[in-house]
């Protein structure tokens, strides 16, 4: 049975707040796959992509095979982890894959785009990434939770599925 989790989804829909407060409360490893990535380079992403997105997504498949190795850890990954089949395959054979699925009005109402290089041309970029990418996340997933309201309640959900699924022990 497998004992690492990993979180997918839009940029936005609480990947990193939820991952740690549920590493925290599961006593795992937490893991922000773009800190890592930052970690691994010395570089901040936005300069990475500075270098072109693809030079960016071949040190996040680099960071996928590497994070995989770790036991009992709860990744949470960027928002276009899903744009490579290699990483999705890295992945799903070591982890349980969970797309944390916000309504994108609820992204757009209170997201920082500042902080997000591939949102910089404004929130409509994040509509089109939504439109691109929502099926991807969904084809992804081992299982899908909706991130509509409370945290507390979200935080529920996941300690249900990991439950059913990981081996904490």
């Amino acid at each position: 049975m497998k004992n690492r989790i990993v979180i997918i989804g839009m940029p936005g829909c609480g990947k990193t707040t939820i991952g740690r407060m549920l590493a925290e409360e599961l006593s795992m490893k937490f893991y922000d796959m773009d800190e890592y990535i930052e970690n691994m380079t010395s570089k901040t992403i936005s300069e990475l992509f500075e270098k072109g997105e693809n030079h960016f997504r071949n040190k996040e498949t680099l960071a996928c095979r590497q994070l995989v190795r770790y036991n009992n850890i709860l990744i949470s990954t960027g928002g276009g982890i899903i744009k490579r089949n290699i990483n999705i395959d890295i992945l799903k054979e070591e982890a349980l894959i969970i797309f944390l699925d916000r309504p994108i009005e609820k992204i757009i109402s209170d997201i920082d785009i500042s902080k997000r290089p591939l949102l910089k041309e404004g929130k409509e970029k994040l509509l089109k990434l939504y439109e691109q990418r929502y099926e991807l996340y969904k084809k992804a997933a081992d299982e899908i939770i909706l991130n509509d309201g409370n945290i507390e309640d979200v935080i529920i959900k996941f300690k249900d599925i990991i439950n059913e699924n990981i081996n904490l022990d």
